[in-house]
């Protein structure tokens, strides 16, 4: 992560601790399956996912916001004599909410009126721009072989790292998310330790599924 965010990693190692008796691969092996399936769940869950959005219905629910966003502070106008016409980038800069990214029109009484071409241009750029907090991921499924959706994968790994470090003594996977605001999302960390977790869970119960496997094929039941 870009920034100093602290997560507890230990619901992922208690899934590799219960996996490892139960399968023919290695703790390192373990490790890479574990990173690539946080990676699967925190684009899942990246916004603009939401409680009941994600994959492309995440996609639609964020260009949507956006498309709202902008009707309630402009709208279209034509240039005419006398009439002054606002700059929609300038309007959508000062409203926007850093942690949030939605737009607060605070006490505004009437829509800003804006050159027609400048909206259009700012809504094609602004819905260009949807997934680019996901693709803080995108080195990380480079580097693991994880394939994401295609509006995350986009954006390239241009704000994002990742590193295996494989030595005799440290085997150790870092992953980077460095998309610029990446700290100024609101609860995003919870969001990330929420993905840590969902994977250590789900390595439990594939554990104690592959236990009671072995168990009833030697008679237990």
């Amino acid at each position: 992560m870009n920034g100093r965010m602290r997560f507890d990693l230990r619901p992922i190692q208690r899934g590799i601790k219960a996996l490892a008796p139960q399968m023919k691969k290695s703790r390192r092996e373990l490790a890479e399956e574990a990173a690539r399936g946080f990676l699967k769940e925190v684009v899942a869950i990246t916004p603009p996912a939401s409680k009941g959005k994600r994959g492309s219905g995440a996609k639609k629910a964020g260009e949507g916001a956006i498309i709202a966003d902008l009707a309630r502070v402009m709208v279209s106008a034509a240039r005419r004599k006398g009439v002054t016409l606002a700059d929609p980038e300038e309007i959508h800069k000062r409203l926007r909410d850093p942690h949030t990214g939605r737009i607060n029109p605070r006490n505004l009484q009437h829509p800003y009126p804006v050159d027609a071409a400048a909206l259009r241009a700012l809504k094609r750029q602004l819905l260009a721009r949807v997934g680019e907090l996901a693709a803080g991921w995108n080195a990380g499924a480079q580097k693991l072989g994880v394939k994401l959706p295609a509006w995350v994968a986009r954006h390239g790994a241009k704000r994002s790292s990742a590193a295996v470090i494989n030595t005799f003594r440290v085997f150790r996977i870092i992953l980077t998310n460095a998309v610029k605001y990446v700290t100024n999302v609101e609860s995003y960390d919870r969001r990330i330790q929420s993905a840590i977790n969902i994977q250590g869970k789900k390595m439990q119960r594939r554990a104690e599924f592959l236990l009671t496997r072995a168990l009833r094929q030697a008679g237990w039941k």
